[in-house]
């Protein structure tokens, strides 16, 4: 805070409106920093910054293409072999599921690049016409 000499009226009127603007200017900013402090604090958002960050991690996004990939040979499967009509169809449904799921998570970077190769083909043929 600074130190200044007042002589006269006007110079302390002046010096209370500097005082007041100053007050009302460092009350937005408490409120500012208040509402981003609440912001921080909240669950959603502290979740949502936690799935940004493991969205970036490469372990995560390479288990949940296995996952991804594994839900969908599994439905793929259950809809062809008919799971659910009968004991046979299960029986069958549930050894292929079992041998693709090997198989995915056995070759998993293979099937990744064939499939960044078919998006690529696909994009550039797609551009070409």
């Amino acid at each position: 805070m600074e130190n200044t000499q007042i002589t006269g009226y006007t110079e302390v009127t002046m010096r209370i409106m500097h005082l007041k603007q100053e007050k009302i200017r460092q009350e937005d900013e408490l409120n500012d920093a208040l509402k981003e402090l609440v912001y921080n604090l909240s669950p959603v958002s502290m979740v949502k910054q936690s799935l940004h960050q493991l969205a970036h991690d490469r372990e995560v996004q390479f288990d949940l293409t296995k996952i991804g990939l594994n839900l969908g040979a599994n439905f793929l499967i259950d809809r062809i072999l008919g799971k659910n009509s009968s004991l046979k169809g299960f029986l069958s449904a549930l050894l292929v599921e079992k041998v693709s799921a090997s198989f995915i998570n056995n070759n998993l970077s293979v099937i990744i690049s064939g499939i960044r190769r078919l998006i690529n083909r696909n994009s550039t043929n797609g551009s070409n016409q």
